[in-house]
């Protein structure tokens, strides 16, 4: 055992004396000592703001804070639970609730602290103030866009200023109309710290996993020896593909990835082995003791190397994911009466989601021989139907429950870590925990779908659009995920919200030994729109055209069909009042006088999206709603929330649908066992 140093200090108005290891963070104190968990743990690098709390007045990054580095000794430490006496919030939480400040609320309670600690210094900050301050903290959100925290910031500031203190969570709330409820009732939980994650939960007899990822991009596994691993003491199980008893196939849409990695590695991110022991300590040291022997195989890390005769193979099947084509009309005699044709090829990256709250779940052992897992996913239901196969278990005996998330965007869909909570529960008949760190969730989940796109685009000498010509190429990475699906996005919505009679796009996604690429928000439509609306621009310039004239010009009216032959319909708002709002928005805008040898650039852009998948993929949702005796109303709905608000929408249709009060009304969260199935979110 490490050696221990006796540290005291106060924490919330407390005094804590504790014997710790000198280099164990603050932030593990926090959490894993004391189980304070409203701090939150979204990189351990310091980089976040997320476990943010304040020490000796200053907003401090707990995770950066030693606790034998001499600044814990009779230090004062305020985390988000001791805010405000119980049951009450601070005037920064209720701002924080008034402002709609609140989306997934991971990096909620450390947003929070860093405003006190600001307020507590200067009770009247600017707007460049705050910003200073959050900068200087590096408190980062994800989702909002901190417009509204800033707002929430300020007006946290004038209810101190107007001598504010405490405040009960009803009074926040009292101002709405009860039938139609504007603020997010879940969000008492998040500004307070008290809404458990995946990482927070907590269960007796739990065992900690850690998994072993790939080392090389393409390699054969040849043999792994996990005997060393398997000896060390605190060490409870390790999990290989052996250790399967269905069969080791994954996939969204497509079979072609392995639950575990058994004979080839196609990206660094396959898992290759599992660990479960008494800490993540012990099971991180017995994961280095995992031996695994690679033949190194030649990798293919682009689709242009994919699409070579001859290139290595990835797949059995060959290297090409999906090959798609929409054609209208005659593309080549409607460019020749175009008085312009702009023509590019356009490139866009992989793009990570970002979301605060790294993969993290819980799996528990079921009386019946079967599993529940408690994970943030957007994808309950075929979470269950992927684990049933690789368990060999009847649906009925698995059951998947979404716990809040700390963002998602679309990379929480696909099988990361699922298997090996399931897995770790049967095998071991405990409870066990993953958490994966932020390296990991970076190395691992899908991706925004790089693409090279080449686009022609004409139009005659008034501007209207005639012809367009389009090649997508997709980089799907090491297995499908979804790439079927984004890549017929990219050509059905390649047209954006415009009428174009002729045209001819054809796209091809492709494997290569890259992270594996899948949804993402947009699912397919940013990296054709970058494109499309990039040629308009160019068009509106050379016939000397207002850009907004241009697409309001092209834009759909109710009985044009899209690229895809999708015709707008009656009661559909559409493109053209949203371009005209937009300028108008813009006519009023106070834009500042740019600095000397600048020069302020405005852009104008337009792109559609449809709901759900589309083109024809199979979607169901349901809802139920259940009366008890006392008049409160129960929910059951599969839709997921990871910070879109859905709780809160289903709350207010509740509401305004069934004349109920909004505090009579619990939304239940995503539950394969009692809430309707429903795909993807």
């Amino acid at each position: 055992m490490s050696e221990t140093i006796a540290v005291g200090f106060t924490l919330n108005g407390q005094p804590v004396r504790a014997q710790v290891e000198p280099e164990m963070t603050l932030l593990r104190f926090l959490r894993d000592e004391l189980h304070l968990t409203g701090t939150k743990n979204g990189c351990s690098t310091g980089h976040c703001g997320a476990c943010t709390v304040i020490l000796n007045g200053k907003a401090t990054r707990s995770c950066l804070v030693k606790m034998g580095s001499g600044r814990m000794e009779g230090a004062e430490v305020t985390t988000i639970e001791g805010l405000a006496p119980k049951g009450k919030l601070h005037p920064i939480q209720a701002a924080f609730i008034e402002h709609g400040a609140v989306q997934c609320g991971f990096c909620t309670p450390g947003m929070i602290l860093t405003a006190k600690a600001l307020l507590d210094e200067n009770p009247n900050p600017t707007e460049e103030e705050i910003k200073a301050a959050l900068t200087r903290n590096r408190n980062i959100c994800r989702c909002t866009g901190y417009v509204k925290i800033i707002e929430a910031i300020k007006g946290a500031a004038a209810r101190i200023a107007a001598g504010e203190q405490a405040v009960a969570p009803e009074a926040v709330l009292v101002e709405e109309q009860a039938d139609l409820p504007r603020l997010r009732r879940d969000g008492l939980g998040l500004v307070a710290g008290t809404t458990q994650y995946s990482d927070d939960l907590l269960l007796e007899g739990m065992l900690h996993g850690k998994i072993l990822w790939s080392a090389h991009p393409h390699a054969e596994i040849l043999e792994i020896d996990t005997s060393e691993a398997e000896a060390m003491e605190g060490v409870a199980l390790v999990v290989t593909a052996k250790d399967i008893p269905g069969e080791n196939k994954a996939g969204l849409l497509e079979l072609d990835q392995p639950a575990i990695a058994a004979n080839k590695v196609r990206f660094i991110g396959d898992p290759v082995a599992a660990v479960f022991a008494e800490t993540v300590e012990i099971a991180q040291a017995a994961l280095d003791k995992i031996r695994v022997d690679y033949r190194p195989l030649p990798g293919v890390f682009s689709p242009e190397e994919a699409a070579r005769p001859g290139a290595p193979l990835i797949h059995e099947k060959g290297n090409l994911i999906h090959h798609a084509r929409i054609e209208r009309g005659d593309v080549e005699a409607a460019f020749e009466k175009c008085a312009v044709v702009v023509e590019h090829t356009y490139t866009t990256p992989h793009i990570e989601h970002a979301f605060l709250e790294p993969e993290s779940g819980v799996g528990i052992p079921n009386e019946d021989g079967g599993v529940t897992l408690k994970t943030g996913t957007q994808a309950a239901f075929d979470d269950r139907k992927q684990l049933s196969r690789i368990l060999a278990l009847p649906e009925e005996k698995i059951r998947v429950i979404q716990m809040p998330m700390g963002g998602a965007f679309g990379g929480k869909e696909d099988i990361l870590i699922y298997q090996f909570l399931a897995l770790g529960a049967l095998l071991s008949q405990q409870p066990v925990k993953i958490t994966l760190t932020r390296e990991e969730s970076l190395r691992t989940h899908p991706k925004r779908h790089p693409a090279r796109m080449r686009f022609k685009t004409g139009a005659d000498a008034d501007g209207r659009l005639l012809a367009l010509e389009a090649e997508v190429v997709l980089d799907g990475g090491a297995y499908a995920s979804l790439s079927v699906d984004v890549l017929e996005n990219t050509l059905v919505f390649g047209g954006g919200p415009y009428y174009i009679p002729n045209v001819k796009l054809e796209g091809w996604a492709w494997y290569t030994n890259n992270v594996p690429c899948g949804a993402m928000r947009g699912f397919g439509v940013m990296q054709v729109a970058f494109a499309l609306e990039s040629n308009l621009d160019e068009i509106a310039r050379r016939l000397g055209k207002d850009p907004f004239e241009i697409r309001l010009l092209n834009g759909l009216d109710v009985g044009l069909p899209t690229v895809a032959d999708h015709v707008l319909e009656e009661g559909v708002v559409g493109i053209k009042p949203t371009i005209t709002a937009a300028r108008e928005a813009l006519q009023k805008l106070q834009i500042p006088d740019p600095a000397p040898g600048k020069r302020i650039g405005i852009g104008v852009a337009s792109a559609v999206k449809n709901i759900g998948f589309g083109h024809g993929f199979p979607e169901s949702s349901g809802a139920v709603a259940e009366l008890d005796r006392s008049g409160r109303v129960r929910v059951l709905a599969s839709q997921f929330e990871y910070g879109q608000g859905a709780r809160a929408s289903l709350v207010r249709l509740a509401a305004e649908e069934l004349g109920v009060p909004a505090d009579r009304i619990e939304v239940v969260w995503p539950d394969t066992a009692v809430t309707p199935p429903t795909g993807p979110t």
